[in-house]
């Protein structure tokens, strides 16, 4: 199961793929939501189906929550591929065990740059984000990598820093399902547990989307 150690990596692997110079951007190698059709059709024609989906993401759990006004919350942005999707925001607040990656968001962002906040986590913990700040916390490709221990601290830290009737999207691993099964990197995640952990901290799932990913499941979840 994957360790705070573990997650460390990401850093080092970002600095890997800028020296090969084989992307686009960083991320993409896990799908870009924002390619044209035409690319995901191709995608899909060398055996990357799962990309088609994403841009579903972006249409149901992340436009109707960015408005204007929104003070936004990204855990785990790594190299941008959702922020891009934050920017309208007035606020994007972006959280990283690895800081190697903000630099490389100012660089990729730099129309928004006066409006992105960056903490480095010690771990799952957002101990610098206020009580009562964010309209709507995101984080995708992340909490797939967090054991149960930390994502219930995770919820924790959501309940104190989401105003009330604000909403959090997190995709989580799930191991009911085989591609998350067989994947050794996902964390032993469950509908059923996210489910469990929810309800412990007082919070409410408005919607649980099991149906739409191949190897993870996105909550949504409302203070």
């Amino acid at each position: 199961m994957p360790s705070l150690d573990w997650n460390r990596r990401w850093g080092a692997d970002l600095r890997h793929q800028l020296r090969k110079r084989e992307l686009r951007y960083y991320g993409e190698q896990w799908g870009d939501p924002a390619a044209p059709a035409w690319r995901r059709a191709l995608g899909t024609l060398f055996g990357r189906a799962r990309f088609r989906k994403l841009p579903r993401v972006v249409r149901d759990y992340i436009q109707p929550y960015v408005r204007p006004d929104a003070v936004c919350l990204e855990i785990g942005p790594g190299g941008g591929r959702w922020t891009q999707f934050l920017l309208p925001a007035r606020e994007i607040v972006l959280v990283d065990l690895n800081p190697e990656f903000f630099e490389y968001l100012r660089e990729r962002f730099p129309q928004a740059v006066d409006r992105m906040r960056f903490y480095r986590t010690r771990g799952y913990e957002l101990g610098a984000v206020a009580d009562a700040s964010i309209d709507f916390a995101f984080s995708f490709g992340t909490f797939v990598h967090i054991d149960p221990d930390g994502i219930d601290a995770y919820l924790g830290e959501l309940r104190r820093v989401l105003r009330p009737g604000a909403v959090a999207v997190i995709q989580y691993a799930d191991k009911t399902k085989p591609r998350g099964r067989d994947n050794p990197d996902f964390s032993d995640m469950t509908p059923e547990r996210m489910e469990g952990l929810v309800k412990k901290h007082g919070l409410r799932l408005r919607r649980h989307d099991t149906t739409l990913l191949l190897h993870s499941s996105i909550a949504l979840i409302e203070r």
